[in-house]
């Protein structure tokens, strides 16, 4: 289409009047991402390393004690708890006055978690985003389907949708009626290209009425549906694949690092590793070895980009069992993580559980922890573990959370001191002690 081929072409000829920035990036990551054992990728990653360790013991608390390192593996293994206990340490000196932005998320452990990225950071991402995009089968200019729970704080202006032509489709409620409006709207499009980007629970969502009904769709111009956010089972994978006729893609990434891993239309089954913006280590359970190819272990991940806070070997809570492709590069062959129970409202509709997250952005620096807990029909409980003694938002917070699930129901907040992990180490964030799917 015309404003497609437009929509490329302003995009590219910005870039470049810009000095190209995001095209020169794309073409290092293709590099890297493909050839990471090459003299030229561990040339420059080791640079970036470099670069980055050096910055982090030199501007940042927390690392200042580390100076004398020989490499990476000097440096500790860190948690998420670990940057909440010492946010301010972790930040970087040289870039505490500078304009850098705050990235909010909470991950599937249910503890409330922001950083600050610098300028670069974001902008290595954005790069990052485009070249994983385009092993899905997207252009630039082509329309884009955004699955997600839009909210004020995440949600594009029509100009700037238009501009970018996205499609925002929100799914806080996947009702038959709203999977069918869905539905309708991919069938009506008469884009002849077009890609999805969305939670993997609203995927499956999809995927079981597609199948209750027996649709079959084909010449929709779907390049690909990519999942986020969650774990993207084998399925949902199988059965929206066979539905929309696409490949079904799952991405690896958080909002507080960027795009770790993902499956892409060349290697569809296993992740391919962003070895051009992280060091990523998959490490045994009770050690910091290294696992070997075949076997599951820790991943823990080196953000080589954001020094406003420098993040090295931080473990994000899942598990991946490590792989080799025929070229003889390291890859993720699986990763598991991320699951979370299906929730309902008072009236029996499912919600998706990623509406939770919304419920408590604005309250994130009160809170150590959060869980959410579906107890019957209509009763929810909220567990808050709180930074403070009190918490003054009590009333705020039972009305947004009745404003999706239902004024009819009954909200109540029982306070801890720690929410027990299970024996993976993980803290479920929502629990559903009501009906399992």
């Amino acid at each position: 289409m015309l404003f497609n081929y437009l929509r490329n072409i302003l995009f590219w000829f910005l870039d470049s009047i810009k000095g190209g920035y995001i095209r020169k990036q794309i073409k290092e990551i293709k590099y890297s991402v493909i050839h990471p054992e090459s003299s030229n990728s561990e040339n420059l990653k080791k640079k970036y390393i470099d670069k980055l360790l050096i910055h982090a013991t030199n501007s940042t608390p927390y690392y200042s004690s580390y100076k004398n390192f020989n490499s990476i593996q000097d440096f500790p293994v860190i948690k998420k708890v670990i940057i909440q206990q010492n946010f301010d340490k972790f930040q970087s000196t040289e870039y505490k006055d500078k304009d850098n932005f705050k990235v909010s998320t909470s991950g599937s452990t249910g503890v409330p978690f922001f950083l600050y990225q610098d300028k670069n950071k974001r902008r290595r991402n954005h790069s990052d985003v485009i070249y994983f995009l385009k092993e899905s089968g997207f252009k630039i200019g082509n329309r884009l389907y955004e699955l997600e729970v839009w909210r004020g704080h995440n949600e594009k202006n029509r100009l700037k949708a238009w501009l970018q032509n996205t499609i925002q489709f929100d799914i806080s409620k996947l009702t038959d009626k709203r999977i069918e409006s869905f539905i309708e709207l991919l069938k009506n499009d008469k884009q002849s290209k077009k890609t999805m980007l969305g939670f993997a629970s609203s995927y499956e969502m999809i995927a079981q009425y597609m199948e209750r009904n027996n649709i079959f769709l084909d010449n929709l111009g779907l390049t690909s549906a990519v999942a986020n956010s969650e774990y993207l089972n084998p399925y949902t994978k199988t059965t929206l694949g066979k539905h929309l006729n696409t490949q079904i893609l799952s991405r690896y990434s958080s909002e507080e690092i960027g795009i770790i891993a993902q499956q892409t239309l060349n290697s569809p089954n296993s992740f391919v590793i962003n070895h051009a913006s992280y060091v990523v280590e998959v490490l045994q359970f009770d050690n910091n070895e290294s696992v070997k190819p075949g076997e599951f272990g820790r991943i823990v991940v080196t953000d080589l980009f954001n020094f406003a806070m420098p993040i090295i070997r931080y473990d994000t809570g899942d598990i991946a069992k490590l792989g080799i492709n025929d070229d003889g590069v390291i890859q993720l062959d699986e990763i598991e993580g991320r699951k979370m129970d299906v929730i309902y409202d008072s009236d029996g509709n499912l919600i998706s559980s990623f509406v939770v997250y919304t419920k408590f952005y604005k309250y994130y620096h009160l809170l150590k922890q959060y869980q959410f807990i579906q107890q019957s029909e209509k009763d929810y409980e909220v567990k808050l573990n709180l930074q403070g003694n009190t918490f003054a938002f009590e009333d705020d917070l039972i009305a947004i959370i009745k404003s999706d699930f239902g004024e009819d129901s009954n909200v109540t907040i029982t306070y801890v001191d720690e929410i027990p992990p299970l024996s993976s180490g993980k803290r479920r964030k929502v629990v559903n002690n009501y009906k399992k799917s």
